[in-house]
């Protein structure tokens, strides 16, 4: 399987969309209208948005991540094979990641280093364990020293490997993140770029 990354861009927006419209939570029902919108949650958004995996909730964070992609605040990569997105990564400056009920900036200081947040991995059911979230990392940790980043920054749960949407801890790991901290349930990794 020959993989293709590219980093999200406004240009993307479509394929981006047809990927979370169709086939990153096509086996969980419960996650479909997600839109990778959870870390963006400021207080507005947060008073504003509507709750589950219904119509309207889907269609609410919809409209706000095509804001955010535009706007730049949303930001990541996309993972390609034969043209198609088969997965994806959230990352950005970690100061873009304001969650009103958790934040990652306010949980672990940067102490004035630059850092860029992986918040979250989706991949098509079909193409899970084929290394997908591997060649993600491994392009963005690249990408983010090109950008002048000090730190990539990760959190993936301490206990569940299976709910792997922050990446498994063993993935960091290998690629030689080190856990420094914990918050929340979530082991926080840092690798040195």
């Amino acid at each position: 399987m020959e993989l293709f990354i590219r980093k999200l861009t406004p240009e993307l927006l479509e394929d981006w969309l047809s990927f979370f419209d169709k086939d990153a939570f096509s086996d969980n029902e419960d996650w479909c209208g997600c839109y990778c919108m959870c870390y963006h949650y400021d207080e507005e958004l947060d008073r504003k948005r509507a709750y589950g995996c219904d119509r309207s909730s889907a269609k609410f964070n919809r409209k706000q991540a095509i804001r955010l992609i535009k706007s730049g605040r949303m930001q990541g990569y996309l993972a390609y094979v034969q043209g198609k997105v088969v997965g994806w990564c959230n990352s950005n400056d970690k100061k873009a990641y304001d969650n009103v009920n958790f934040n990652f900036a306010e949980e672990v200081p940067d102490n004035g280093e630059k850092i860029k947040s992986v918040v979250c991995f989706s991949v098509a059911p079909q193409y899970r364990g084929h290394g997908v979230a591997t060649a993600l990392l491994e392009y963005l940790c690249n990408d983010a020293k090109a950008d002048g980043f000090d730190l990539v920054e990760a959190y993936p749960f301490a206990h569940n490997e299976n709910h792997g949407y922050h990446g498994p801890l063993s993935m960091y790991q290998r690629n030689g993140f080190e856990p420094c901290d914990q918050i929340e349930g979530c082991v926080v990794c840092r690798k040195k770029l």
